[in-house]
């Protein structure tokens, strides 16, 4: 399942505003999202408004486990690797092997035309460069929309999203070169922002905006998944259908380690057959 941290690690790619998912979310989860083997309980308070709490036990091995017990990638010399560091095979023993994901969510109107949502989110489990090292993750979220009582088919509307994630890794010592990979926790922090505009019928403008960031430390120079970068995202989506979209997007992205990328995306996408709703 795509667990249930955050607004967007639990959407489908096809549900996304974007073509891309937010750096900070790359940063932390990996291209393929936190997905896992697991099981959610929920609760739902007896309050006025919605107001419910979450929590999500998983196994936490492989590559969409990526923070956690995920051996990495093959250097070329048949060394697995993550952040640098050799990593191990910490297999799955007891309760300490799992990954634990609370969350807590609520939401209200603010008024006839809009609603907010807030949540607050955290994942915490072992990861394999060392025999005992672990990573905590954790997230606050935001979504708010705005929407008349004589939209026609959902537009016009307007809405803003965002999140804001840490993470804490503690990191082993590289077996193979301690002085220059040292046991130590590498940070990360980051956010992104967007605001969607559904301006007329069947189309939809967006702007995001993102940050990520991490303290320096021995890491690997050539980990993309470190280091300070900055993007900005416009695009624009035209839904023929309700069952299809086509989306131009342009990225203006700028790292500490790359420098200036430019990238336009045009992005074409159709589904069939049934369909589950979608969560506001």
């Amino acid at each position: 399942m795509f667990v249930n941290f955050g607004r967007q690690n639990p959407q489908h790619p096809h549900q996304w505003a974007f073509v891309d998912s937010p750096l900070i979310l790359t940063r932390t989860f990996g291209p393929e999202a936190l997905q896992q083997l697991g099981a959610q309980v929920s609760w739902l308070a007896p309050t006025p408004h919605y107001i419910e709490a979450f929590l999500s036990v998983l196994n936490g091995r492989g590559k969409s486990a990526f923070g956690f017990r995920n051996r990495g990638e093959d250097d070329g010399t048949g060394i697995d690797r993550f952040h640098g560091r050799a990593t191990l095979d910490r297999n799955l023993h007891g309760p300490g092997d799992l990954v634990f994901v609370p969350r807590l969510a609520t939401s209200f109107d603010l008024t006839d035309d809009q609603t907010l949502v807030l949540g607050t989110s955290a994942a915490v489990g072992p990861n394999d460069t060392g025999p005992h090292t672990r990573t905590e993750i954790y997230g606050v979220d935001a979504y708010w929309k705005w929407k008349p009582a004589h939209a026609h088919g959902g537009f016009p509307f307007v809405s803003w999203q965002t999140e804001a994630l840490y993470q804490r890794f503690e990191a082993g010592a590289d077996p193979l070169a301690p002085t220059l990979l040292p046991a130590e926790t590498l940070r990360d922090w980051g956010f992104y922002t967007q605001v969607l505009w559904g301006f007329r019928q069947r189309w939809v403008a967006g702007l995001r905006g993102e940050y990520v960031t991490g303290n320096n430390g021995g890491f690997d120079a050539e980990d993309i998944f470190r280091g300070d970068r900055t993007r900005v995202s416009p695009n624009l989506t035209w839904y023929p259908s309700e069952f299809s979209k086509i989306r131009l997007q342009y990225n203006y992205d700028h790292g500490q380690d790359f420098g200036d990328e430019h990238s336009a995306w045009l992005q074409l996408e159709f589904q069939l057959g049934a369909h589950a709703p979608h969560k506001f």
